[in-house]
């Protein structure tokens, strides 16, 4: 398979960026509903949360336990809470999506994975998710463990969701090992999104973004200081944030690829890779966000 992946960077990609008039209203940027959190990961949440709504998303609605739902209210008020039954492991139970988008409707995007833990009840909520959500699917971290394996649920999804493994998750969901992923990192992109339609964002010291119809690119942007837990968790709200505010799940997967990466950059640079957190890479993302 011949493969070509394009260079891109925030500055090529900045036009994708929503505008905001004087006639917006938060209606205008969409709502993401996120399914994330669990009593031994409550801060994944957080981050995401905060990513999101920091990257412009105009409504978000938490669906998790009461406990990660209290630990996010007190530090983003500006969320909205679905709070679910948690079971003996601290994770959610699991729900039925048909009636969370009955019940709160304008939903235009959902994340799910971040800290959500790896049971049966999770891996089952995750697969109803994919099955019966019509909207933009944005699946990160335990999401994809819970289908690592039955990657071919991926085909059963209403529009092909928007994927963010890192090399260990994309091991256990294509079956290679991680050094022929090193090895062969492009390739194995691309043939995974085209045979399962999604959009993979393939994460590591480069980033892979790689389409169903052969569109792949690369991002070089970040550094060491992003080899950290929630990391990840801050990108995937990111993301999500701008698929939910209409960009297609191709541009809101490069876009958000390219402005965490950047933002990690001026993190360093303010920092120091050794002492910089996730959560700082968020306020160098602002910055960004307000130059343009």
């Amino acid at each position: 398979m011949d493969t070509h992946f394009e260079v891109i960077t925030i500055d090529s990609l900045g036009h994708l960026l929503p505008e905001r008039n004087e006639k917006s209203h938060k209606g205008s940027f969409g709502t993401l509903l996120s399914v994330c959190g669990s009593a031994y990961y409550r801060g994944a949440a957080l981050l995401s949360c905060e990513a999101a709504l920091r990257s412009g998303c105009g409504i978000l609605r938490l669906a998790s336990t009461e406990k990660v739902c209290a630990a996010v209210a007190s530090r983003l008020p500006e969320v909205t809470f679905l709070p679910q039954d948690e079971d003996e492991n601290g994770a959610v139970t699991g729900f039925d999506p048909d009636e969370i988008f009955n019940e709160f409707g304008g939903i235009t995007a959902l994340l799910c994975g971040c800290g959500l833990t790896n049971t049966q009840n999770t891996a089952r909520m995750v697969h109803d998710i994919i099955r019966n959500s019509e909207v933009q699917l944005i699946l990160d971290a335990d999401a994809l463990n819970c289908i690592a394996g039955d990657p071919e649920i991926l085909k059963e999804a209403k529009l092909p969701p928007i994927i963010t493994p890192h090399w260990g998750e994309f091991s256990r969901l294509c079956g290679c090992n991680v050094k022929e992923i090193e090895t062969n990192a492009e390739y194995l992109a691309l043939k995974f999104a085209r045979e399962y339609n999604c959009i993979l964002v393939l994460k590591s010291y480069f980033t892979l973004i790689a389409s169903p119809d052969g569109e792949c690119f690369i991002s070089n942007a970040g550094n060491a200081g992003l080899a950290r837990g929630g990391s990840g968790d801050v990108l995937s709200g990111i993301i999500a944030s701008f698929a939910a505010q209409g960009l297609s799940a191709l541009d809101a997967a490069c876009l958000g690829v390219t402005l965490h990466g950047r933002a990690a950059d001026e993190c360093a640079k303010r920092l120091g890779t050794v002492g910089m957190l996730p959560h700082d890479i968020i306020y160098d993302m602002i910055n960004l966000l307000k130059e343009r």
